[in-house]
């Protein structure tokens, strides 16, 4: 467990997890190592992309970054990615065995939920973040801030809509984490093969986290 509170804390701190879908494993790779030349330390490889596992695999060979699953909607693939290497477990709903195996293996399980009943259900079930999802649809920063009177004790992941323009106002949402995904992995990129300018855009969100906690010291 201690293992899981340190990875939290290095989440909270890095504050930035980004979401790679791409049509190929390929291209998945690429973008991942992109992100991480760039200087995210969190990527999760979305179950949609084909030999997710596999990919997950090569990525954990290298140290500089922790690799997760994404769109986890079962025990089968989260057993999958865990088998690859990933860290962590993310879903876009919450569903009490993929949360209950997820911690039985000694991972971080981040489920996703969009009302009160669910995020509080997701938390009771052992999810150590709880994915906010799809956070602009449900309210975005105003509906976090209602969540917080009643619901301060649990841990948030926002996930949606998240830019280079707005990040000052979901960093000062002093969230567990910001999950980005096509403002980074941008279609266009992937579908170029661009991979230099996702290390920049990674960069440039990196920089303002930076930027942030030190304005804020």
């Amino acid at each position: 467990m201690a293992h899981m509170d340190g990875l939290i804390e290095k989440l909270k701190r890095q504050q930035l997890m980004v979401a790679v879908r791409t049509e190929t494993p390929g291209d998945a790779y690429n973008a991942a190592m992109a992100c991480i030349e760039g200087g995210t330390r969190f990527i999760e490889i979305t179950f949609s992309v084909p030999e997710a596992d596999n990919v997950i695999k090569q990525l954990c060979k290298d140290k500089r970054a922790f690799i997760g699953a994404g769109t986890v909607l079962g025990v089968a693939d989260a057993k999958k990615a865990l088998k690859a290497g990933a860290s962590y477990i993310v879903s876009p709903n919450f569903d009490e065995k993929v949360v209950q195996f997820t911690k039985k293996e000694g991972a971080l399980s981040i489920p996703g939920a969009c009302t009160p009943t669910e995020i509080y259900r997701a938390y009771k079930a052992g999810g150590d973040i709880i994915k906010l999802f799809p956070f602009i649809e449900i309210g975005g920063l105003n509906f976090l801030k209602a969540l917080r009177g009643p619901l301060p004790f649990v841990s948030y992941m926002l996930c949606g809509g998240a830019t280079l323009d707005n990040l000052s106002g979901y960093l000062a949402a002093d969230a567990a984490a910001i999950l980005i995904g096509a403002a980074i992995v941008r279609r266009d990129l992937v579908a170029a093969g661009d991979w230099n300018s996702i290390t920049k855009l990674a960069e440039s969100f990196a920089k303002k986290v930076e930027e942030y906690a030190e304005a804020k010291a």
